[in-house]
């Protein structure tokens, strides 16, 4: 796990762009847009959060050697 900090960064910077487009394209109005951003990033990125725990836990689970 050589550079978690970079690599998380790099993760909610990218996810941040695709949520922005997202909403823009979702949206005909760039103020509401713009006011349902900060909703549907943390919606995003707290579901990808559950699925790397998830994956954690299964990784654990099924994946070990004893």
């Amino acid at each position: 796990m050589n550079d978690l900090g970079l690599h998380i960064g790099l993760f909610l910077l990218v996810t941040a762009v695709v949520v922005a487009v997202s909403c823009m394209f979702t949206e005909a109005d760039d103020a509401r847009a713009l006011r349902l951003f900060p909703r549907r990033y943390a919606t995003f990125v707290v579901i990808s959060a559950v699925v790397v725990a998830v994956m954690l836990v299964a990784e654990h689970t099924f994946a070990s050697v004893s």
